[in-house]
């Protein structure tokens, strides 16, 4: 009877470890500044890998998984070790506490409001536009999105087609094509956009 229970409890934790994988690496990618799709070009994987693991549907083989920490600075024993405060989902998420994602393009910040839940299926950007500047190009990621131009002026490049807004227009975008946001005037531009899933 003793063993069943204990073969049980362990079962239960190898089953909670396997569902921290995701959440670990989530938040390890965040405290980097990586967008999901930035870390699965470094790691040599696909953005839809990044993404399946980080919502804990799939576990990594030891190998992905390694690629992933090396990227990441970050090494296997230290990532299964008990010393690790996983994060709990907030309702309030203040200034200070903004992601500021890296590698967005020169003269483009891009802050992500994020509460630490990460199964959450909306990601939401405040973004800003330095004069002349631009996103990477053709970006690529699945799902819709949706933004408002808050001040300035942005150029959008979705599928090869080329669209003028002003403060005040709103786009909506399928975000698996190719996708480039840019900044042509001599003032600052500023957005906010919502994407789902959470690619970021």
């Amino acid at each position: 009877m003793h063993n069943n229970i204990d073969s049980k409890k362990q079962a239960n934790n190898t089953e909670d470890e396997l569902q921290d994988i995701g959440t670990k690496i989530h938040q390890l990618r965040l405290a980097k500044g990586y967008s999901q799709r930035k870390l699965a070009q470094l790691a040599g994987l696909t953005n839809t890998a990044i993404s399946t693991i980080e919502r804990n549907k799939v576990s990594p083989a030891v190998n992905t998984l390694s690629a992933i920490l090396k990227v990441l600075d970050f090494d296997l024993q230290r990532f299964f070790s008990n010393d690790w405060d996983i994060q709990q989902p907030k309702i309030i998420v203040r200034p200070e506490e903004l992601i500021e994602l890296k590698d967005v393009g020169h003269g483009v910040t891009l802050k992500q409001v994020f509460n630490s839940n990460p199964n959450r299926n909306l990601g939401f950007l405040i973004e800003e536009y330095q004069p002349h500047s631009s996103t990477e190009e053709k970006i690529i990621h699945e799902g819709e999105e949706i933004g408002t131009v808050l001040e300035g002026e942005i150029m959008l490049r979705h599928n090869g087609v080329m669209y003028h807004l002003k403060a005040g227009d709103s786009y909506v975008i399928d975000t698996s094509l190719p996708h480039t946001f840019m900044n042509p005037t001599d003032s600052c531009s500023k957005v906010v956009s919502a994407h789902t899933p959470a690619t970021y």
